[in-house]
């Protein structure tokens, strides 16, 4: 996965977590601090950095570390 440690960086930086700790493929819900304003932070500043637009019907499922990377790489 082509941009898997950039958005860990990312995601982790904004939780404020070590990236170590944080599980590609766990939910919003069972990370601390992520909760869905952190996640619209998230959201936005992958768009910002990635140059996307993720679409309006898919930000819902995008809770996850693997679902943000896999949906990067598709809008890529």
């Amino acid at each position: 996965m082509k941009y898997l440690s950039e958005i860990k960086e990312i995601v982790a930086g904004i939780l404020q977590i070590p990236v170590e700790q944080l599980d590609v493929n766990a939910n919003m819900n069972d990370v601390e601090n992520w909760d869905s304003l952190r996640n619209l932070v998230i959201l936005s500043t992958l768009e910002e950095h990635f140059e996307i637009q993720f679409p309006d019907d898919d930000i819902f499922d995008l809770t996850n570390v693997q679902a943000l990377a896999d949906e990067i790489e598709k809008l890529k």
